[in-house]
């Protein structure tokens, strides 16, 4: 049996500023918290990806963390996806296994962390700020996330008519609840942005 997926991971990973907590080895560079997650299960073991801006997370608990204590959602990615788009599983017993998902995480996991540094990147490539309003769906955790990433900007505006997305039938109505509360949090009632104001046109 090779070593310890555990003791691989933590090897190569502590040289890169993580340190570990249980099954996480987390880093945090500049406002980006990053985080390196080792999750096992029936097939073996695989290894998930997250990030969020901490800057950005500060301002989703001052709206909503007094009454309802939770958490800003991070973005994730998972080896497999980075690697061929299919879900991976290294077997526990696997000869080298510990040794190859190490190298995976190093070679395809590390520097998914580098594509997303600056707030236009955020909007981009987290949230999508070009096709938001296009796309189909209603999820109000994202429209928060870019809607606060606009305002760190300055793009309020933009911001106001992100969240003024149209609601449709099926939308879960506690998500509608949240996205209101980030609305009159933003002063967007007051401003009275048009739906289409500030928004970037497509390519």
């Amino acid at each position: 049996m090779g070593r310890s997926y555990a003791k691989a991971l933590d090897d190569v990973l502590r040289l890169h500023g993580f340190k570990r907590s249980g099954d996480d080895w987390v880093r945090v560079r500049d406002d980006i918290w990053e985080c390196v997650n080792r999750q096992s299960g029936g097939l073996g073991v695989t290894v998930n990806f997250f990030t969020k801006d901490l800057e950005t997370e500060k301002l989703f608990l001052e709206i909503f963390g007094p009454e309802d204590a939770i958490q800003m959602p991070p973005r994730s990615e998972r080896i497999g996806a980075l690697i061929d788009g299919f879900d991976r599983w290294w077997k526990r017993d696997e000869r080298d296994g510990a040794k190859a998902l190490a190298d995976a995480v190093l070679e395809y996991g590390v520097p998914w962390f580098d594509r997303v540094r600056t707030l236009e990147q955020q909007a981009e490539r987290w949230y999508g700020r070009r096709t938001v309003l296009s796309e189909r769906g209603y999820h109000g955790r994202s429209l928060i996330g870019l809607a606060l990433t606009l305002y760190r900007m300055g793009e309020i505006p933009e911001a106001c008519a992100v969240l003024r997305k149209p609601v449709p039938k099926t939308a879960i109505q506690a998500s509608v609840r949240e996205v209101k509360r980030v609305l009159e949090w933003l002063g967007c009632e007051a401003c009275g942005a048009p739906l289409s104001a500030g928004l970037p046109t497509q390519n």
